[in-house]
């Protein structure tokens, strides 16, 4: 991603477990510190919860109320998810390998998903305990040393959730921020079973089933929403646009870069690949290309943590039918809303058998199936307004290069514009 300014790092006593992992200066977005904080709190994670989770099996087998019985299972789950977690970013600073050239960056987004798939495993254990105690309410005893216990446990949580939230923020890490939340909605949790505890020294037994089927929801709406977003991240979502333009913007800085298209991002958790396609002047040479490429791969890199690779695409601007064709394809193009734009404008060939290719960018939702038929418009479209055009080249693709290129020829017959007998599928 590209460099942002750091946030800092937690203070008090959580910046003083921070200090015994990193310097109190390191940069939490570099991505050995940002896998060190991690796998701290991944640490610090499991050992409250090792005791959060004994504290209130305890108290919830003496007091024999299900809804504190349920948030010790949850904490109890808490305890696989932490290990999941410091043991994700341990492996994420794994170097890099033959097997794995990016490195292991996405393990991240693993360990989100099993901590997604653990919190739903509770939330149906607990729904199902909340139920059972709906069917069939129990009394249950809440002394003033149990519900002591639940408020100290409570204010532990309160600092945990902090600490975890304090590190997501200074690392950016979805996985830490998907613990945080895990953290906050256990504070909800909790205050869900000091509420049934009260109640049943009320007399209101039935608080204790509703308050278990209220905690099942709150871990399963977590489970889900992190889940979702680690399984998007792992089978590729498409990158933010804000990303793309910001690429983008990068490389048109560059002197000599007429545009930039077909942009490709992938995201390797510390890494990234990045290519684009960039066009340039048809009249430099090979050599004055190849430096322009570096140039624009450089300035992107310097950004972004990312290897770069750029495909130069020659236009030449000064032929003579070049701005007639340009204003005939713009025009063509605002007059349909699902064409983005158009990119590679290249003419070539004498007036006997002048030559135009062209290729479109439609939004990613228009039909594939319907291609031929926007390509056709276009090419007759250009056929009217330029007549001294013999054969048009003319592709379309969809607005992120996940799909190939579709691409058809049009040669004039008589006032017409046709298929070529053999074109390229």
């Amino acid at each position: 991603m590209p460099n942002e300014q750091k946030s800092s790092l937690p203070t008090g006593f959580g910046g003083r477990l921070v200090r015994r992992v990193v310097a109190a200066d390191a940069d939490p977005r570099n991505p050995e510190i940002r896998a060190r904080l991690g796998e701290l709190e991944g640490y610090v994670s499991l050992v409250i919860s090792i005791l959060l989770s004994t504290a209130k099996c305890v108290t919830g087998f003496l007091s024999g109320s299900i809804s504190l019985l349920a948030d010790a299972v949850n904490n109890l789950a808490d305890i696989g998810s932490s290990l999941i977690i410091a043991l994700g970013f341990r492996w994420s600073r794994s170097p890099r390998d033959r097997a794995h050239p990016f490195g292991h960056g996405r393990v991240e987004q693993v360990a989100t998903l099993l901590l997604a798939i653990s919190l739903l495993a509770v939330a149906w254990k607990v729904a199902s305990a909340g139920i059972g105690r709906l069917m069939d309410p129990k009394p249950f005893t809440a002394s003033p040393w149990i519900l002591a216990i639940v408020f100290g446990t409570l204010a532990i949580k309160i600092w945990l959730a902090g600490f975890a939230r304090s590190l997501a923020l200074a690392t950016r890490s979805h996985t830490l921020q998907a613990d945080a939340w895990n953290h906050t909605y256990d504070i909800v949790c909790t205050s869900l079973v000091v509420a049934a505890l009260v109640s049943e020294r009320m007399g209101w037994d039935a608080v204790d089933g509703w308050a278990g089927l209220a905690v099942s929801l709150f871990i399963a709406y977590t489970g889900i929403a992190f889940g979702w977003r680690a399984i998007n991240t792992l089978i590729g979502e498409a990158p933010g646009i804000d990303k793309l333009r910001h690429i983008r913007d990068l490389a048109v800085s560059v002197p000599g870069v007429f545009s930039v298209h077909e942009i490709i991002l992938h995201s390797y958790g510390d890494t990234s690949m990045i290519s684009l396609h960039a066009e340039v002047d048809a009249r430099l040479s090979a050599l004055e290309v190849h430096d322009l490429a570096e140039r624009v791969e450089k300035t992107i890199a310097d950004e972004w943590n990312a290897k770069v690779i750029v495909h130069a695409d020659p236009v030449d601007h000064a032929h003579p039918a070049y701005a007639a064709a340009a204003a005939a394809i713009t025009e063509w193009v605002h007059g349909h809303p699902e064409i983005i734009g158009f990119h590679d404008l290249r003419l070539s060939g004498g007036p006997e058998s002048l030559e135009c290719a062209i290729d479109l960018v439609v939004r990613q939702e228009r039909p594939f199936a319907d291609f031929d038929t926007l390509l056709l418009q276009e090419a007759r479209q250009m056929g009217r307004r330029l007549p001294e055009i013999k054969r048009f080249v003319l592709g379309i693709e969809p607005e992120f290069a996940s799909d190939r290129e579709h691409r058809r020829i049009f040669h004039r017959q008589g006032e017409d514009l046709v298929l070529s007998p053999k074109v390229p599928v």
